[in-house]
């Protein structure tokens, strides 16, 4: 019993420790360390769980064999070796956990074969740091349990030893439970708060009683990767008619000579929130009122929930890398030809601007080369102190996009403006009159109200760019594009929270409207499907100027483009997903499990029908397995699988 006391004991300090090592060095302030004890707790305490019960099954068969020395023997050895496969296990599975945004499962374990684009993920998580860890801490949990043996207390002396360990386990279960309730349940990482162990456990048991895993495989119809590819080069040689259609048909002229064009893109933004989005709300009053002389488009997505990903599809027209990095600061100098050096290349002033920071993520290294010639964020912008540590006032943005909008113009010019107020935390202008915004049951009230406040502030901004425009006599010869980067997710009709967590509507659903007045003197609302890898063709041939022959998305005025988009999840789960027509499918990598929706009918997503559509989901997940397959291949060279004769689908 002694030696699975000691091998117990040691097993709950390691893993505590492993979890330390995630949540990094405590502060050597008091109240931050006790904060930090807290944390430590929530995130631990099942690893304590999950050690006990590995005691108590070791002292149970113990027991049994307490007359047999050989078995008895055996049972010691067998508890050590699984203490120190547990304690390996612990350090890679964290190291799982920043790669995947979750620990392993047995659905996730077989299909990095499949997603084989993943693998330079972990390659560049294996550390000799953490190498070293792997080879050293479980001889070193045998040895100083083997060694702490010949520290041998009485007998009475051990018994309450034994019984004063087992009650502070206890209590750091009890407490870290109580903290994680108070503290961690909406926290962005808390799935680090669960136990690796039964993760994998679980997951390898439910996948052996139940049939439902499902499995994304490498196969799929012959003309899927066409989704992905750029259009043939023969389509894209020539600018298109400079006309717009209407849902009536009718054609619109567009303006005489190369237009302006302004692109505001809304951190996280989801068309949910907005007035263009849901009826209800009365968040962006200036984009209904401007929605008047523009094409509103309901149905357009973001690919992640992640800045730096979508920065790369809008200004690139690609899609970014299917893993769980910013692709700014992972593909600095990615390859593509930039929406900015379009319209640069054309004689155009370009410029990018934000109320935020470009250090964050390697954006100021990212944008550097794109075909912007002023580029500034809010250390540029000397209009006040920061309102958060995001950035400065939405107002500070505007401000300078207004000073540029009435200077003097001898050409046109392409002006890309990024948001950052309505970031978490959401933080209003000094003395911002808070209204009651609010239309839905939310569980985070608070977070929602103010989001709701800051996201009206910066509509109220975005009036001054329309009104400008207007007084400059340029809105007869001006585009706006107005969309967000991705949305934001508060709990309600979703049991998530903040961003890039989940694939619903709230999370990728995105606003975008072009404003083209006054050709446009009623809303002309879209149904059609598209995302941010489309916008950059979209905005040329509005303006007139043919697609860059790389680019991967197609204009969503091309009435022969594929009525599907794709997005993907890399947080709690690494999740894939298409829209196509009504229909939006799921599939989760790690559970091996998948949802469809049906939007017209179902349009908050809560009646899975996927049981009863099993052809449907399986041929979007061949689809899906198209895009995995399209995006390995062009972030890394390897041999391709083979795709399934038969007819290529239609658009």
């Amino acid at each position: 019993m002694g030696v699975l006391y000691r091998g117990a004991l040691l097993l709950a300090c390691t893993l505590v420790a492993v979890k330390a090592y995630y949540l990094g060095p405590p502060p050597a302030a008091w109240s931050e360390a006790v904060r930090y004890a807290r944390a430590l707790a929530a995130t631990s305490s099942l690893d304590v769980v999950f050690t006990l019960v590995l005691w108590a099954a070791g002292a149970v068969a113990l027991v049994g064999v307490s007359r047999r020395p050989g078995l008895t023997r055996a049972v010691v050895a067998a508890f050590l070796a699984t203490g120190a496969l547990a304690a390996l296990y612990a350090v890679a599975s964290v190291v799982m956990f920043g790669i995947f945004g979750g620990f392993l499962t047995y659905p996730l374990l077989t299909l990095v074969g499949d997603v084989r684009m993943l693998r330079s993920s972990v390659a560049l998580h294996v550390t000799p740091g953490v190498t070293a860890g792997l080879v050293l801490l479980p001889t070193a949990y045998v040895v100083t349990v083997l060694a702490s043996g010949r520290l041998m207390p009485s007998r009475v002396t051990a018994i309450r030893g034994r019984l004063m360990s087992l009650a502070l386990l206890l209590a750091w279960v009890v407490a870290g439970q109580y903290a994680y309730a108070r503290e961690w349940t909406t926290r962005q990482d808390r799935r680090i708060a669960e136990n690796a162990h039964w993760v994998l456990a679980s997951s390898a048991i439910r996948s052996a009683v139940s049939d439902d895993t499902v499995t994304l495989g490498n196969e799929f119809i012959d003309g899927d990767l066409g989704d992905f590819a750029p259009p043939l080069a023969s389509s894209r040689d020539r600018v298109r008619p400079a006309r717009l259609v209407t849902r009536a048909g009718r054609s619109i002229a567009k303006p005489q000579g190369p237009p302006n064009v302004i692109l505001v893109v809304l951190e996280s933004v989801a068309a949910r929130w907005t007035s263009l989005g849901n009826a209800r709300y009365q968040t962006t009053p200036t984009l209904t009122a401007e929605a008047g002389h523009a094409l509103v488009y309901d149905n357009f997505y973001a690919h992640i929930g992640r800045s730096s990903n979508s920065l790369a599809a809008i200004l690139l027209s690609t899609y970014p890398k299917l893993d769980f990095q910013d692709v700014t600061e992972e593909y600095p100098d990615l390859g593509g030809t930039s929406l900015a050096s379009t319209f640069r290349d054309r004689g155009y002033r370009t410029s990018f601007v934000t109320s935020s920071d470009l250090s964050w993520a390697g954006w100021d290294s990212f944008i550097a080369s794109r075909g912007f010639e002023g580029v500034r964020d809010y250390h540029d912008l000397t209009c006040g102190e920061p309102v958060s540590s995001w950035g400065v006032e939405d107002r500070c943005m505007v401000d300078d996009m207004v000073r540029l909008i009435r200077e003097p113009h001898d050409r046109p010019f392409f002006m890309m403006a990024w948001s950052q107020q309505t970031h978490h935390p959401y933080e209003p202008s000094p003395g911002t009159r808070q209204l009651s915004l609010l239309r839905e049951p939310v569980p985070y009230e608070y977070d929602v109200d103010r989001y709701l406040n800051v996201l009206h502030e910066t509509d109220a901004h975005l009036a001054r760019i329309f009104a400008a425009v207007r007084e400059t006599g340029m809105a007869d010869n001006t585009l706006i594009v107005i969309t967000g980067d991705h949305g934001q997710a508060f709990g309600y009709p979703h049991d998530s929270y903040a961003q890039g967590r989940t694939i619903y509507e709230e999370d990728v659903n995105v606003p975008l409207m072009l404003w083209f007045p006054p050709r446009f003197q009623t809303v002309v609302r879209q149904g059609v499907i598209g995302s941010h890898v489309d916008l950059a063709p979209t905005i040329a041939e509005v303006a007139g100027l043919p697609a860059a022959p790389d680019w991967r998305g197609r204009s969503l005025l091309d009435t022969a483009r594929p009525q599907r988009a794709y997005f993907y999840v890399a947080e709690d789960h690494f999740r894939l997903g298409v829209r196509e027509g009504a229909w939006k499918y799921i599939y989760d990598l790690r559970e091996g499990t998948e949802e469809l929706y049906r939007l017209d009918l179902d349009p908050t997503e809560q009646h899975n029908v996927a049981p009863a559509e099993r052809a449907r989901c399986t041929r979007l997940r061949q689809r899906l397995a198209a895009w995995a397959e399209a995006n390995r291949r062009q972030y890394t060279v390897d041999t391709a699988p083979k795709a399934v004769p038969g007819p290529r689908p239609k658009a």
